[in-house]
């Protein structure tokens, strides 16, 4: 082999690593700038969060120092509004005590509204929340469970009523979907139905 052969496949040799070098230092350098690109953003996201976390606090205090009892649960965990199951909500709306001092509020359609529903809720379209609310559920009420047909609406409703000021809302969780009657209305979709009238109109209760 020629000294030329040699320093020709020294170069090639010396050509390859430097390819590999400078290919490893380019995937590095864009590793480098994935990674600042989400520090960045996740920054960005700090002030929202701390912002999503002061609000319900802020909120609270307002309640507090206006008189209302805010549930401790709710402060302790930062969120506007409770939680209810199915058989919490049965046990509460069952409850001759309770009952008369707490408004179950139905936002979905008048559509749907007419076909099922609880028995005694009062009607309540999320559309028009922010007009009605104020006449048609009391701040007094000790409970006020809001639910539509799987939940997303209803949490809508509680964040809005929650930022209002009422400090007893909670939604029904999983939604009139996983509530186990009775229902009323048109027809029960299989579920039980009550074709009668129940004892207590939508608005006696909220007196």
């Amino acid at each position: 082999m020629t000294l030329n052969t040699v320093v020709a496949v020294m170069g090639a040799v010396g050509g390859l690593g430097l390819l590999w070098y400078v290919r490893n230092l380019h995937r590095e350098i864009l590793q480098i700038k994935r990674e600042s690109y989400y520090h960045q953003q996740s920054l960005k996201k700090i002030p929202h969060d701390i912002q999503g976390c002061v609000d319900p606090l802020k909120i609270q205090v307002a309640a507090l120092a206006e008189g209302k009892a805010v549930s401790p649960t709710l402060i302790r965990s930062g969120r506007l509004y409770l939680e209810r199951s199915a058989e919490e909500t049965a046990q509460l709306l069952a409850n001759p005590l309770l009952r008369p001092h707490t408004v179950l509020v139905d936002v979905r359609s008048a559509e749907e509204f007419a076909k099922r529903r609880i028995p005694g809720a009062l009607l309540l379209p999320v559309e028009q929340l922010d007009v009605r609310f104020s006449v048609e559920v009391p701040s007094s009420a000790q409970h006020i469970v809001v639910y539509c047909e799987d939940g997303n609406r209803s949490r809508l409703a509680c964040e809005f009523l929650s930022r209002q000021g009422l400090t007893t809302v909670s939604i029904l969780k999983g939604g009139l979907a996983g509530w186990p009657g009775p229902f009323e209305g048109e027809n029960g979709n299989g579920l039980i139905q009550i074709v009668s009238k129940p004892r207590t109109s939508a608005h006696s209760f909220l007196s």
